[in-house]
């Protein structure tokens, strides 16, 4: 019995494609995408309401930087919480300063994984000016801030980590 050549080329070609298609490769990891960082990073900062009260609220991205001037009056307590959500950046420092005090702080940064926000006390007075320098090349990633007025009794730790204690 002859066997037609298309019989044979059809039967390589099917064992060979089942070949290919099994194990080997590991799954593809997840883009980077901003909408998913952005929701990753206001899940790190949501916080008790009664607690904290959200004044302002930021998120740019890290190839651009950050230069904010954060109004800090009144009479209750701020809490600055930052966290940064970028594939292509290790960490950045950022720069508070009121006045003659000048503080930096590393915020490292994380692709896809569960955000631990930086939490930063200080209390009402002067403006404060928080500064990030732009990171190198065209980096994928945001920073994402809230300021907010807590309740005096809520201020846990260091009241003013701008001075220091």
């Amino acid at each position: 019995m002859r066997i037609p050549k298309l019989l044979v080329l059809l039967a390589v070609v099917t064992a060979l494609a089942g070949c290919t298609g099994q194990g080997g490769d590991p799954a593809p990891q997840a883009e980077w995408e901003p909408d998913d960082a952005l929701q990753r990073a206001q899940a790190a900062l949501k916080d008790d309401p009664a607690s904290a009260q959200r004044v302002r609220f930021g998120s740019p991205h890290v190839g651009s930087g950050l230069n904010e001037k954060l109004e800090t009056s009144g009479n209750k307590p701020y809490r600055l919480d930052l966290v940064c959500d970028s594939t292509d950046v290790g960490q950045v420092t950022v720069s508070l300063t009121r006045e003659a005090s000048k503080k930096e702080f590393e915020l490292t940064c994380g692709g896809t994984a569960r955000k631990i926000p930086v939490r930063i006390n200080f209390p009402a007075g002067p403006p404060v000016t928080m500064t990030v320098a732009p990171a190198p090349g065209d980096p994928m990633g945001l920073i994402v801030w809230e300021l907010k007025a807590l309740d005096p009794a809520n201020v846990q730790g260091c009241a003013d980590e701008i001075v220091g204690c």
